[in-house]
């Protein structure tokens, strides 16, 4: 089956050897665990409103400012390697694959959903800013867990009747 809108296959490779160093580099990284010092550089900033308790009279808006730019980095290494991992043709991609595709992205929407819900009544403060930070990778994280494990269970299943 051609497929217009999936990578092809071997980009599923690539997509997997950035996904789980930057994860487990993001992991480590938003609980402090390690720090990048040399990634601190001047940037250009849209918008740097004023953190909580500090006050500042410094401008908002098109400024630049010291940055690391440790998390910036992961964080668009995550989403593009979750996107190669996720949108990458799998090696017999046919009708069923593309089925399981849609049903795995429909299930991981209303898991995440869910988790979300359960944390805007139950999580407050600085920790919600946390789990909103977790949240930008969750639905693609729950895509690829849920898509991987029933396409395995096919293969297993397919093996069997042969």
């Amino acid at each position: 089956m051609k497929t217009r809108y999936l990578f092809p296959h071997r980009f599923k490779k690539l997509g997997w050897l950035i996904l789980i160093p930057s994860l487990v580099l993001g992991l480590l990284l938003t609980n402090e665990v390690i720090s990048f010092p040399w990634l601190d550089l001047n940037v250009f900033a849209l918008y740097d409103p004023a953190m909580l308790g500090e006050k500042t009279a410094t401008k908002e808006v098109f400024e630049i400012m010291e940055n690391n730019l440790a998390d910036e980095i992961i964080s668009c290494l995550l989403i593009v390697s979750t996107l190669l991992v996720a949108c990458s043709e799998v090696k017999e991609e046919d009708e069923y694959s593309a089925k399981l595709r849609l049903e795995s992205l429909l299930w991981a929407t209303y898991v995440n959903a869910g988790i979300l819900i359960f944390c805007i009544l139950f999580i407050y403060g600085l920790g919600f800013y946390q789990v909103m930070v977790y949240n930008l990778f969750t639905l693609m994280l729950l895509f690829l867990m849920r898509f991987h494990l029933v396409l395995y269970r096919a293969s297993k299943m397919s093996g069997n009747e042969e």
